[in-house]
């Protein structure tokens, strides 16, 4: 039993997952040393052992028992959503943790998970995609967004959208139900922009064509993360030596400005290998879902690489000024206990997927 379980476990993703995780450490040490106090580096420290074991603890688990519990699943997740808006602790201006001892819980870090297997398993029970049934889909996402919108966590909520817009686009096969799906999108985003965002949130995304907008809020956070990411050079500065990251010219530069504080201190080299060790990852999660015996392994897989992609490039955006800061975190590297766990989480599962495959899988999928 053992054996097989290490025949079939891909070493290639944890690898990549530890490098990440190193990474992470590294930078986290180095702004223990100035900015931070060391508790978070020990509270970081903390979860990244406590997520590898969860890690692996997942990768145990076949993947069809989540596929029996989804709805249950949903539900839980679901009713902690509602129930933090009454009990939950604020924290940077959002009431989305659940206090536990000296740690909080981020509830929305487990919508992302929760969506991603309804998704799977609410498109592995179709073989067609009528549009009642994108309607269908589009009400399981809206279930989570309208908690956190109301939290407010306006980036977590984009994110839930995005990965069932992902999702709809992988299932979706006749070209009129994608022409009416972004009339659809268009009209939504025309209502949610002068019905539902604040004034702020709105400067987030006004920013990208002109920092002029807000340029002693959000646009100066910008121009002070793209000075950070400029002047790490080739090499960068060396560990401990950013003069924007220790000189607090850097805004939050564990969570959302994790790359910026990272490429000031190792560069453009330092900063092209973190991006290539996400776009291998990436590249491994592509492999493992092409090798899913079902409709729902192959679903969750990919929904998983929705999650990735989307956070990547949104962060990173962020770090570079070509994407609006709506507080997305770099999944494994920053700061933030729920983030990490559930994304560690998250790749137990996909590892689960290859671990538990029947003997013969079926390399054809028909959607």
């Amino acid at each position: 039993m053992l054996n097989e379980f290490i025949k079939r476990f891909d070493f290639s993703l944890l690898f990549l997952v530890v490098v990440l995780i190193v990474f992470s450490l590294v930078a986290q040490y180095s702004l223990s040393l100035s900015q931070q106090s060391r508790d978070f580096f020990l509270k970081h420290t903390f979860f990244v052992l406590l997520g590898i074991g969860c890690f692996f603890l997942f990768s145990i688990i076949d993947f069809r028992f989540w596929r029996k519990i989804t709805w249950i699943l949903y539900l839980f997740c679901l009713l902690l959503l509602i129930l933090v808006l009454f009990i939950g602790k604020t924290y940077r201006g959002v009431q989305g943790w659940i206090g536990i001892g000296n740690f909080g819980f981020q509830v929305s870090e487990l919508a992302k998970l929760v969506l991603i297997l309804t998704l799977a398993k609410f498109w592995s029970g179709f073989k067609s995609t009528e549009i009642k049934k994108i309607i269908y889909s589009f009400f399981l996402c809206l279930g989570f967004i309208i908690p956190i919108y109301f939290q407010p966590d306006l980036g977590t909520g984009f994110i839930l959208f995005i990965i069932w817009l992902g999702s709809v686009f992988l299932v979706v096969k006749k070209k009129r139900y994608i022409i009416l799906l972004s009339i659809f999108l268009l009209i939504v985003g025309v209502v949610i922009w002068f019905y539902f965002l604040e004034p702020y949130q709105k400067s987030r995304i006004l920013i990208l064509f002109n920092p002029e907008v807000d340029k002693f809020g959000f646009g100066w956070q910008i121009r002070q993360s793209i000075t950070a990411v400029g002047s790490g050079g080739l090499l960068g500065k060396g560990f401990s030596q950013g003069s924007q990251t220790y000189l607090r010219f850097l805004p939050a530069p564990g969570t959302d400005f994790i790359f910026a504080s990272f490429s000031e201190e190792f560069g453009f080299l330092g900063a092209s290998i973190v991006l290539i060790s996400y776009f291998l990852l990436i590249f491994c999660l592509l492999k493992i879902s092409a090798k899913s015996w079902d409709d729902f392994s192959f679903l969750f897989c990919l929904g998983v690489v929705i999650y990735f992609a989307f956070s990547l490039f949104i962060n990173i955006g962020m770090n570079l000024g070509i994407a609006p800061i709506i507080g997305i975190p770099l999944p494994l590297m920053s700061y933030g206990g729920s983030s990490l766990l559930v994304t560690l989480i998250m790749l137990g599962m996909v590892e689960g997927i290859l671990v538990h495959q029947p003997l013969r899988y079926n390399p054809d999928l028909q959607l």
